[in-house]
C-alpha cells in the first residue's frame, strides 16, 4: 500500500505543505438486521479509500477519494488550505511526535469474514427464540449484528508509517414486554474488539437473552419511583454513562473551552476518593496501539483523587494547551479528518465491597443499568434507568419502573462517598458528528442524597 500512496508525500512537500498526512484503509464490514423473526436488513460494506490531509500555512487542508487519484487529492487539499488560509487568525502549530514505524495484528482464532452469513443468522435465530422464549410477556425482540475487518495505513512526511489491522464484533438486542395495558423496554449491547467471533462462546445467546429477559420482566413487575433526591448507589454501566456522556466530553479539548470544566486544570472538582480516566485497556472497545495521527495511545486521569488533571487531546490541541499528545486523534473512515475522542472513560474502583455501599442507607435506591440518556457541556445530565431497586435498611428491595435520574454531574462528584472493590464496562459506540467505538464503566458508586435526582409518579 505504501508504494502506492508514498508519491502523495512528495506532491504534498512540493506544493509547499509543512506537514502531509495520509490515512488509507481498506475495511470489510458486515450488517445484519433481525425483527420479529425475520431478517430484515442483510449488508456487506467494503471501506476503502484514502484521506489526504496537509498543513499550509497554519491550515489544514483536507480531501478524499481513491488511492489512485492521492496525487491529485493532496494537490486539492494545498489548493483548499492555501484558499482558506488568509482568513484564519491563528494559526495551527502541531505538538511534535516521534516519527514512528510498526505493524499490529489482530489474533483472532475465528476472524468474523471467515464466518458464514448462514452461521450469523442462524445465531441470531437462536437469540431470537431464547429471548421470546424466555417469558410470553415478551412481545417483541429486535436484533442487530455488526463486523468489521481489515487494515488501516498512516503515512506522513515526518517519516511515521503504521500499519494497523482493526476489527470487531458487535451483538445489540432491543426487547419490549407488555403486561396488562403496560408497556417497557430494554436493551443489551455486547462486544470486542480483542476477539473475533469466537467472543460469542462466552457471550452466549442464553446469557443474552436471560440477562434482557429478566430486565424487561423487571421493569412489568416494578413499583412506581419516589420523586426528589435519595441517597444511591449506581452501578457500572450507570456511572459508566456519566463518566462518558457528562463528565468525558467537557475533557476532550475541543469541547473544554465552552465546558464546566474550563479553567479548572489543577483545581479540585471531586471528592478526593474520585479518579477516573480514559485509557487504550486491553480487550475493550476503541483501543488500539496508535490513534489516526500515528500517537500512541494513553492513559488520561482526567481526575486523579478528586483533582481535575488531564485532558484528551490530538496533535493540534496538545500544542494549544501545552499538554501531551495523548493519542486521542480519532476518525470514522478515511471520508473524514479525525476529531477528539474518548477510548475507555471510567472511575477507578474504591475499596467497598456492595454490601458496604449498602450500609447505612435507609431509603435509597440502587441502579443498575441504564436504557439511554444525553448530556450538555455544563454536566447536567438525564438518564433513564432499566434496571433499578429500592434499597431498604441496606438491603435491596423491590424492583422499580420507569425511573430516571438526572443532575449536574459536576456537583454530583463532591458527593461520592463510596466506590466499589469491582469493576465493570460496556462497549457501545458514541456520536460526535462521527461514530467511534468507545467503552465505559466503573465501580458501584454511592452518593449521597443531593448528587443525584430521581424522576417518579409518587
Amino acid at each position: 500500500m505504501f508504494k502506492n500512496i508514498e508519491k502523495g508525500i512528495q506532491v504534498g512537500e512540493h506544493e509547499g505543505a509543512e506537514y502531509v498526512e495520509l490515512r488509507a484503509e481498506d475495511i470489510t464490514l458486515s450488517i445484519i438486521g433481525y425483527s420479529d423473526g425475520r431478517v430484515d436488513n442483510l449488508n456487506v460494506k467494503v471501506r476503502s479509500g484514502i484521506a489526504c490531509r496537509v498543513l499550509y500555512e497554519g491550515t489544514w487542508g483536507f480531501a478524499c477519494g481513491t488511492v489512485e487519484n492521492v496525487e491529485s487529492l493532496v494537490k486539492k487539499a494545498c489548493s483548499l488550505a492555501r484558499v482558506a488560509s488568509p482568513y484564519r487568525k491563528e494559526k495551527i502549530t502541531l505538538r511534535e511526535i516521534k516519527p514512528c514505524e510498526d505493524e499490529t495484528k489482530k489474533h483472532f482464532k475465528m476472524p468474523p469474514q471467515n464466518v458464514s452469513f448462514e452461521e450469523k443468522i442462524s445465531r441470531l435465530d437462536n437469540l431470537y427464540k431464547l429471548t421470546k422464549d424466555y417469558n410470553p410477556r415478551i412481545r417483541a425482540v429486535s436484533l442487530r449484528y455488526t463486523d468489521s475487518q481489515g487494515f488501516k495505513y498512516l503515512l506522513t512526511n515526518e517519516g511515521t508509517r503504521i500499519v494497523q489491522e482493526v476489527g470487531d464484533v458487535y451483538s445489540y438486542c432491543w426487547v419490549t414486554g407488555k403486561e396488562n395495558g403496560t408497556l417497557t423496554a430494554a436493551r443489551d449491547g455486547v462486544g470486542s474488539s480483542e476477539e473475533g467471533y469466537e467472543y460469542f462462546e462466552k457471550e452466549t445467546e442464553q446469557k443474552i437473552a436471560e440477562r434482557i429477559g429478566k430486565r424487561v420482566i423487571l421493569q412489568l413487575k416494578g413499583k412506581t419511583p419516589k420523586r426528589g433526591s435519595f441517597p444511591c448507589v449506581l452501578g457500572p454501566r450507570v456511572v459508566g454513562t456519566l463518566a462518558h456522556e457528562a463528565l468525558g466530553h467537557l475533557a476532550e479539548a475541543d469541547l473544554t473551552l465552552n465546558s464546566s470544566f474550563n479553567g479548572k486544570l489543577g483545581r479540585k472538582v471531586a471528592s478526593e476518593t474520585v479518579t477516573m480516566v480514559d485509557a487504550p485497556i486491553k480487550g475493550t472497545f476503541g483501543a488500539s496501539k496508535y490513534d489516526d495521527e500515528g500517537v500512541p495511545m494513553q492513559r488520561v486521569d482526567i481526575i486523579k483523587d478528586g483533582i481535575f488533571q488531564g485532558l484528551l487531546t490530538d496533535r493540534e490541541y496538545a500544542f494549544r494547551t501545552e499538554l501531551p499528545a495523548s493519542g486521542s486523534a480519532r476518525a470514522e473512515s478515511f471520508l473524514v479528518p479525525p476529531l477528539i475522542r474518548m477510548k475507555n472513560t471510567f472511575f477507578e474502583k474504591g475499596d467497598y465491597t456492595s454490601e458496604e455501599l449498602f450500609e447505612g442507607i435507609d431509603f435509597g435506591y440502587y441502579c443498575a443499568d441504564y436504557r439511554g440518556g444525553e448530556a450538555q457541556l455544563d454536566s447536567s445530565f438525564q438518564v433513564g434507568v432499566q434496571e433499578a431497586f429500592e434499597i431498604h435498611h441496606g438491603e435491596l428491595g423491590e424492583p422499580i419502573k420507569d425511573l430516571s435520574i438526572s443532575g449536574i454531574a459536576t456537583e454530583a462528584l463532591f458527593l461520592i462517598d463510596g466506590l466499589g472493590k469491582e469493576i465493570g464496562f460496556e462497549e457501545g459506540y458514541c456520536g460526535k458528528g462521527q461514530r467511534a467505538a468507545v467503552s465505559s464503566g466503573g465501580p458501584n458508586v454511592r452518593f449521597k442524597k443531593g448528587g443525584i435526582l430521581f424522576g417518579g409518579r409518587e
